[in-house]
């Protein structure tokens, strides 16, 4: 073959692989993620009770101490 066929040879191979990766790509983005079950009442209960605790120890840390 000639340099410029074998040139245009792999520009062609590379376009294909290209096009390929590029609808992998699109395929497997295109999925849509799985629901996250609802939490119980008891992981809500020890979430709010974890953000209330850290709240206060905030403040108390926050607020000079009076005397």
């Amino acid at each position: 073959m000639k340099p410029m066929k074998l040139i245009a040879f792999a520009i062609q191979r590379m376009g294909m692989c290209c096009l390929l990766l590029a609808g992998m790509l699109v395929l497997s983005c295109s999925t849509a993620p799985e629901p996250q079950p609802e939490p119980s009442k008891k992981e809500v209960q020890q979430d709010a009770d974890r953000f209330f605790n850290k709240m206060g120890q905030e403040e108390s840390a926050q607020s000079p101490s009076r005397k």
